[in-house]
C-alpha cells in the first residue's frame, strides 16, 4: 500500500516533498513470461501461501535507505526474523511509462531476500480509472525475472484508491482487474489482496461502502487487511480489540471463518511497543497466518522486539479461538495437524476461581505452557508419551480471571517450523470448584 502518498481513509497521509525520480526508466521484461501464461479460471484456494505466513515487513517506492542498499535492508529484515519481504514495484500515478520501479533494485531485493531465505511479494496500488495500466503494471511484476531468473514469490493487489466513483464502479473494475489477473496467471500461482482497514471502513462507512470481500476472496488466496489501529485510537487495548476486530470482519464478510489472512499493524513510528504487543497477541488468539508493521523504515526497536512473536502459521481449521468446551483434538496431534504452536480457547466473564479440566497427547518435560489471560501460568506436566493423557485438573485464581469480560486460554508448545513438537490437547472446559 502507498501509504505515503495516497490514504484517504481514516487520516492516512501523503510524505510531503517526496517526488518520484524515475523519468528515463526503460523496462523490457517478462515477454517470453507472458506468452507461456496458463489460461485459467478464476480462482482462489489452490495456490500454496507460504509467502504470507510469518513475520513480514514493507518497502515502498520512497524508502530510499532500502533501495540504495537492498543487501543491507534485507540483512537488518533477517536479522530481526523477518520471512517475507513485501515490495512496491509500481503505482498507479508513476510518472513515467515505466511498469517497474528501479528494475536493477528489484532484482537485488529479489536476491537478496532469496539467499537469506526469505519471501518476497511484489505489490502495485491501481487506481482502476485505466484498467489497461493496471493490468500492464501488475504483470510486469509477476514476470519480472533477474538475470538469473529468480522470480517475485506472490503477487499481492494493493486494493485501497477511493479515486474512481461511485464505489459501485470501483468494486466492479477491481472485480474486472481481478478476474483479468487470476485469468493470467493461473490458479496455482499466489495472490494477495490488500485490502482497506475492515475496522476503519466501519468508522468511514462512506469510503468504499459495500466493500466486495466476497469479490476479492473469491479470486486472491490471502487477504492482507490494512489492520491500522495507529489511525484510530491509542493503547493496549484498541490495538487488541481493534485487530481482533478486523479478523472476525474479514471471516464475517467473506462468509469463510478458515480463510487465510495476514494482518498489517499500522505505522511502525505511530505504534508503541504496548500497542505492538497487544496487536501480537491478537493474531496469535485468532491463529492468522502472519502479520506485519508498515514499514521497515519506521519499525523500531520497541516493535521489532514483539513482533518476534508473529507466528508462522498453516491455514487452521477450526479458526482460532473456540470456545471453551470445544472437545475435539487440536495442536500436532492425531485428529488435527493445523495448530502446530499453540491453541486457544476464549470463556466469557468468569466471576471467581475455576478448575480447568483438558486432556493432552504426548507431552513432555516443559514442552507445552499454560497462558491465561496473557498470564504465564508455567509448564504442564509431562506425559503419557504416544497417547492421550486422562482429565487433568488445575486451579485458576480469581486473580489470573476476568470478572468482567473474555477470557482467553492459551495452550502454547516450545519449537517452531519446520520442527514442529508433536502434542495435542482436547475436551477443555471450565468449571466452578
Amino acid at each position: 500500500m502507498t501509504l505515503r502518498s495516497c490514504h484517504t481513509l481514516s487520516g492516512w497521509f501523503r510524505r510531503p516533498g517526496l517526488m518520484l525520480l524515475i523519468a528515463g526508466l526503460s523496462v523490457l521484461v517478462g515477454l517470453a513470461v507472458a506468452a507461456a501464461r496458463p489460461p485459467a479460471s478464476v480462482a482462489a484456494g489452490a495456490a500454496p501461501v507460504t509467502s504470507y505466513r510469518g513475520l513480514g515487513t514493507w518497502v515502498d517506492m520512497y524508502d530510499s535507505a532500502a533501495w540504495n542498499d537492498p543487501a543491507a535492508a534485507v540483512g537488518d529484515m533477517a536479522s530481526h526474523g523477518v520471512r517475507t519481504l513485501y515490495i512496491e514495484t509500481a503505482n498507479y500515478h508513476n510518472p513515467t511509462s515505466a511498469s517497474l520501479f528501479r528494475p536493477s533494485a528489484l532484482s537485488a531485493f529479489i536476491k537478496e531476500c532469496h539467499a537469506r531465505g526469505l519471501k518476497i511479494v511484489a505489490w502495485y496500488l491501481p487506481s482502476f480509472k485505466d484498467l489497461d495500466k493496471d493490468y500492464k503494471r501488475s504483470m510486469a511484476a509477476i514476470d519480472f525475472r533477474t538475470a538469473d531468473g529468480q522470480k517475485f514469490d506472490s503477487f499481492a493487489l494493493d486494493i485501497e484508491d477511493s479515486t474512481v466513483k461511485p464505489a459501485s464502479t470501483r468494486s466492479a473494475r477491481l472485480k474486472t482487474l481481478s478476474a483479468q489477473i487470476r485469468k493470467a496467471v493461473g490458479d496455482a500461482y499466489p495472490l494477495g489482496g490488500i485490502t482497506p482497514s475492515p475496522a476503519g471502513m466501519k468508522i468511514n462507512s462512506s469510503f468504499w461502502p459495500n466493500f466486495p470481500y466476497k469479490d476479492v476472496a473469491a479470486v486472491y488466496d490471502v487477504i492482507v487487511a490494512m489492520g491500522y489501529y495507529t489511525y484510530h485510537g491509542d493503547g493496549y487495548a484498541h490495538a487488541y480489540n481493534e485487530t481482533l476486530e478486523n479478523v472476525s470482519i474479514v471471516r464475517e464478510e467473506t462468509g469463510r471463518p478458515t480463510i487465510p489472512i495476514h494482518v498489517i499493524a499500522g505505522v511502525g513510528d505511530k505504534s508503541s511497543g504496548s500497542e505492538t504487543t497487544a496487536f501480537v497477541r491478537a493474531l496469535r488468539e485468532t491463529g492468522c497466518l502472519g502479520g506485519s508493521m508498515y514499514d521497515w523504515a519506521t519499525t523500531d526497536a520497541a516493535d521489532w522486539a514483539p513482533l518476534a512473536g508473529v507466528r508462522f502459521n498453516p491455514v487452521q481449521a477450526p479458526a482460532l479461538p473456540v470456545d471453551v468446551g470445544y472437545a475435539a483434538p487440536l495442536g500436532n496431534c492425531p485428529g488435527d495437524v493445523s495448530h502446530p504452536k499453540e491453541v486457544f480457547y476464549q470463556a466469557l466473564k468468569q466471576d471467581g476461581e475455576r478448575i480447568l479440566h483438558f486432556r493432552l497427547w504426548d507431552v513432555q518435560t516443559d514442552e507445552v505452557r499454560l497462558v491465561v489471560n496473557w498470564q504465564d501460568a508455567g509448564p504442564l506436566d509431562a506425559g503419557p508419551k504416544g497417547k492421550w493423557s486422562g482429565v487433568r485438573s488445575i486451579a485458576i485464581p480469581a486473580s489470573m480471571l476476568n470478572a468482567k469480560g473474555r477470557n482467553v486460554i492459551g495452550f502454547v508448545a516450545r519449537g517452531d517450523a519446520p520442527s514442529w513438537e508433536r502434542w495435542g490437547v482436547r475436551d477443555v472446559t471450565l468449571v466452578k470448584p
